[in-house]
């Protein structure tokens, strides 16, 4: 039987019989996930089983015995925003830094060369605009204003595919001034970037203060 449990890397008894590993995820989620909440990660003795969690008949065939290592993670929506947050400010910066570099080695380079910058670059914005998308799914947008974070992967996503047609065409000089160049009917994606991340760390402001006034919000309604 399962003796200990590591929740968000701290360690708690497990005060009930737990045989099997469905025995744990149905306790773990009857009794220690709160409402509002999911498991976000689960490793047994360091190998993934969060595929396992919501498959009983695959888990109750996996025993579980006092040296078993059950770790797992429970994160609230609000919990998985600020990590995206996190995430797309971070791979902004990364961008910005290396984007004039790569747009003067983009129009400097003949049609014909690879270019796998670019296409790193590409990967990235694809990773952030994915990021801004599952912001919509994650039930924020009561708590903080999202408008600006949507206004920007709409015009993210467009740049994306317009550096995928460039580079389709080996137009090197059309992929450099679509990253830098801003004009009268379209703004470039250092701008873009730049105003992203401002956005993502007003937006994890605004939600780690909205998530705090709740938080003294409903332990003043308790006392």
């Amino acid at each position: 039987m399962l003796k200990r449990l590591v929740i968000n890397q701290k360690t708690i008894p497990v005060p009930v019989p737990v045989k099997t590993l469905a025995d744990a995820c149905s306790w773990i989620d009857e009794i220690l996930v709160p409402i509002g909440e999911t498991v976000t990660s689960a490793a047994l003795d360091g190998k993934d089983i969060l595929d396992l969690w919501s498959a009983p008949k695959a888990s109750s065939a996996i025993g579980l015995h006092p040296d078993s290592r059950l770790e797992i993670r429970i994160e609230s929506p609000e919990d998985l925003a600020l990590q995206s947050l996190d995430t797309i400010h971070a791979l902004s910066g990364a961008i910005l830094r290396g984007v004039k570099s790569l747009a003067v080695h983009l129009w400097q380079s003949r049609q014909n060369e690879i270019q796998p910058e670019l296409q790193s670059v590409r990967e990235d914005v694809n990773l952030i605009c994915e990021l801004m998308d599952r912001m919509e799914d994650m039930g924020i947008a009561d708590k903080i204003d999202l408008g600006a974070i949507r206004e920007l992967k709409v015009r993210i996503k467009n740049i994306g595919i317009c550096l995928t047609a460039a580079t389709s065409i080996g137009d090197w000089k059309g992929a450099a001034q679509i990253l830098l160049r801003d004009t009268s009917t379209a703004i470039g994606l250092e701008s873009s970037l730049r105003q992203l991340v401002d956005e993502s760390e007003a937006c994890h402001l605004r939600l780690l203060t909205s998530r705090t006034s709740n938080h003294f919000a409903a332990k003043a309604e308790s006392v």
